[in-house]
């Protein structure tokens, strides 16, 4: 095998390993997690035992709450810029991208799809 067919046989095999070694710390962060949750499967008699809520009446149904969104999403909070990113936005100009070439067949299918505007255009 050739020299950089081998570096990229090196270079795969350590993206791959590095893959599976971050896959491998977020698993321990889940187990983590799953001694503090507590699951109850359905059927089982601790899930029998709790009551679920009821709304089957219509009075049922008017005495229950939506979620407040406001309570489940968080309350977000503002970052403060660094002086550096500060001064690399001050300094930075805006900038767009030129416009590309013309399609080389326009003017051919503007002529085919209406033909007489085309003709009032060339007898101008």
């Amino acid at each position: 095998m050739s020299k950089i067919v081998m570096q990229a046989i090196v270079f795969a095999s350590g993206v791959a390993m590095a893959h599976g070694a971050v896959f491998a710390a977020g698993q321990d962060k889940d187990k983590d997690k799953d001694k503090d949750t507590t699951t109850i499967k359905r059927g089982t008699d601790s899930a029998k035992s709790l009551k679920e809520p009821s709304y089957q009446t219509r009075e049922e149904r008017m005495k229950a709450q939506p979620l407040d969104w406001n309570k489940t999403i968080g309350k977000p909070t503002r970052k403060a810029q660094t002086a550096a990113e500060r001064k690399a936005q001050e300094s930075a100009k805006s900038e767009s991208a030129e416009g590309g070439a013309a399609d080389p067949k326009a003017e051919a299918e503007a002529r085919k799809l209406y033909p007489e505007e085309w003709k009032k255009h060339d007898q101008k």
